[in-house]
């Protein structure tokens, strides 16, 4: 007969893996064929400051619609570090889990999450199993890349194309200093028929 402390922690680290891949698949752009990584999109480009509260508001409102009528809820905002929280049932009780990483701009405006903690409730869950549960069974976009041994999620933002072929590239994440910057690259008319066939993520 298994121990039930061992049953309880495969439970409640199954249960997060499921929280966290429902965080990727809803902010994932939308799935498309296929195709070798695209050039930097050609157009006007933007540079933005941002602040956290304003990035909240945008996730908040995001999440709202995305998640109406959807039996999954859960709660994603920016402050020392990215949080995303979720109440789960376990033995007849909704505990929360809260996944929180620290995000760090790497080469070519990508994404590094890192330094994982994984709560459930005051308990902390084994970040190397979740994420390496998640490596192996999850259907990550391929511009996702988990690196459970270094404890890191990769997001390239270079290769994914948002509706009207909008592109963003991550300058500089200060969430201590409540600094965010990133530019937002507009493909211009000539750019976007130089793309067409190609699908828009």
């Amino acid at each position: 007969m298994m121990n039930w402390k061992r049953a309880f922690w495969i439970l409640a680290a199954v249960n997060a893996a499921v929280i966290m891949l429902a965080a990727v698949w809803l902010f994932q752009p939308s799935p498309a064929v296929k195709r070798p990584a695209r050039p930097s999109a050609e157009g006007a480009t933007f540079t933005v400051y941002a602040k956290k509260a304003h990035l909240n508001a945008v996730i908040h409102d995001y999440l709202t619609k995305k998640t109406k009528d959807h039996p999954l809820s859960y709660h994603v905002w920016l402050a020392d570090r990215v949080y995303v929280s979720s109440d789960i049932p376990i033995l007849g009780r909704r505990v929360e889990l809260v996944v929180s990483f620290v995000p760090k701009v790497v080469q070519g405006g990508n994404v590094e999450l890192t330094e994982p903690v994984i709560l459930l409730g005051d308990w902390k869950l084994p970040v190397t199993y979740v994420l390496s549960y998640l490596q192996k069974h999850a259907p990550l976009p391929d511009e996702v890349a988990i690196d459970p041994e270094k404890a890191r999620v990769y997001v390239a933002l270079n290769d994914i194309r948002f509706g009207n072929g909008y592109q963003v590239a991550v300058k500089n994440i200060d969430l201590a200093a409540d600094k965010i910057v990133f530019t937002l690259t507009i493909p211009t008319k000539s750019s976007k028929n130089g793309n067409e066939g190609s699908p828009e993520r």
